[in-house]
């Protein structure tokens, strides 16, 4: 026997859950993008400043590509006094498997200082991926100095963890989000 009003009720409740999985599903796909980065520079094979280390951050602040921000924040030690780099990401722009999505493009530069230090920040907009970040001499061309990676053999290396953004944009399980994160669209 069904209470007066009980079948009202149910409708209301399946309408709303139906909503539910219909208004999710769209930010379902950003859950593995974004995250904060935190990265670890270490000098690459031939590199000609081979005591040279850094740290960095690539810090989802929302939003879906190719309209997505973040702040980034480099800073090195170690390397040629009063000299000017770039740092530069690999595969920022470009469906997968297309000529951009291996291309290194460059994020932001700086001038050392008397010591071999230095660094940069930056809001940036549009990162489909993060998988290779690259410290370079000179321009964005110049050779490799330091580098961060999530691969395994480095040199560097890069962490990723879930953000309030990405958190507030998903409908994923709280199970699921004690997990760590993987990143498809940001790995190498």
């Amino acid at each position: 026997m069904t209470r007066p009003g009980g079948r009202t009720v149910l409708l209301v409740l399946a309408l709303l859950t139906a909503l539910a999985v219909t208004l999710a599903d769209p930010f379902a796909s950003f859950a593995d993008h974004e995250s904060d980065n935190v990265l670890s520079f270490e000098p690459v094979t031939g590199a000609p400043s081979p005591a040279g280390s850094g740290t960095g951050s690539v810090e989802f602040r929302g939003g879906a590509e190719p309209e997505s921000r973040w702040t980034i924040s480099f800073q090195v030690a170690g390397l040629q006094p009063e000299t000017d780099y770039v740092v530069v990401v690999k595969g920022r722009f470009g469906e997968d498997d297309s000529p951009e999505a291996s291309a290194f493009s460059p994020i932001c530069a700086f001038r050392t200082d008397g010591n071999g230090n230095g660094g940069c920040w930056y809001y940036l907009i549009g990162l489909r991926r993060l998988g290779v970040v690259q410290v370079r001499l000179g321009r964005e061309n110049g050779p490799p100095v330091l580098q961060a990676t999530r691969q395994a053999d480095g040199p560097g290396s890069m962490e990723s963890t879930t953000t309030f953004h990405s958190l507030a944009l998903t409908a994923t399980p709280l199970a699921e989000r004690n997990e760590r994160p993987a990143s498809p669209v940001a790995t190498p």
